[in-house]
């Protein structure tokens, strides 16, 4: 009796963390009714799995999870609403309220912008990193990632782990653009759909998420090698681990 106990109880845990993004499922699960719907950022109910103030993620204004597509962010922006933070990565971070670190000295050379190219790749190529490059080259990469998991569930329908992680996606972007205001720093226009390739097959699409979230992960740990605000390093440290769950749950598929 004290056996099977133990053994529902590990279950629910396990289940809890894999809802959660804290852990990821070994075997993908049919696609929920609700996931076929549509993920409007502004207008879906709060979600465990992704607590970000007013709704799930996802762009506003939209149908299906094909239908994503760039049709602008939820207003409700990162969890202000409700007092509730970004919780992809498990760990409690930064607000998302546009406030300076008042322990960090920004100076005219944090908003400088001189970028050796675009999202992870320009990052790791960057050998002169100033504050408004780690965050633009941040969200270009997470802008990019979701354009890319758009196209991929508009090629091959609603598959996880792409469903999920597509949410995950959209509230990364909110959590960044914050900061962008904060310091003053101006956010750069969204050229991920220009920018993303499509695949042939699903497993090329499984794949191109697992380099993705290598390079997203690289990135994330050369910002943070450098001098960075608290609010920003506390944002790039949960993103980077949020990528990590994303990483492994693309690799579960391989």
């Amino acid at each position: 009796m004290k056996q099977k106990l133990t053994i529902a109880l590990v279950a629910i845990l396990t289940f809890s963390l894999i809802l959660t993004g804290c852990a990821v499922s070994t075997a993908p699960a049919a696609t929920t009714a609700e996931e076929a719907a549509g993920y409007g950022y502004a207008a879906r109910e709060s979600d465990d799995a992704y607590s970000y103030g007013g709704g799930r993620g996802g762009y506003a204004g939209r149908d299906t999870v094909a239908d994503i597509g760039n049709g602008g962010y939820g207003a409700s922006g990162n969890g202000n609403g409700s007092g509730v933070g970004y919780t992809d990565s498990c760990d409690p971070i930064y607000d998302g309220s546009a406030t300076t670190d008042p322990n960090y000295s920004l100076t005219d050379a944090d908003k400088a912008l001189s970028l050796a190219g675009y999202g992870s790749t320009g990052a790791l190529d960057d050998t002169s990193l100033t504050l408004a490059d780690m965050l633009t080259y941040a969200i270009q990469d997470e802008y990019l990632a979701y354009a890319e998991y758009d196209q991929i569930l508009s090629d091959f329908g609603s598959v996880r782990p792409f469903t999920n992680i597509i949410r995950a996606e959209s509230t990364h972007i909110e959590a960044l653009l914050p900061l962008f205001a904060a310091y003053g720093i101006t956010a750069p226009a969204d050229e991920g759909a220009d920018r993303a390739v499509s695949v042939t097959a699903l497993t090329d699409a499984f794949q191109a998420g697992v380099t993705a979230e290598v390079n997203n992960i690289a990135m994330y740990e050369t910002f943070l090698d450098q001098n960075l605000p608290d609010n920003v390093r506390t944002v790039f440290e949960s993103l980077m681990r949020a990528s990590e769950n994303h990483l492994r749950a693309f690799q579960n598929q391989l």
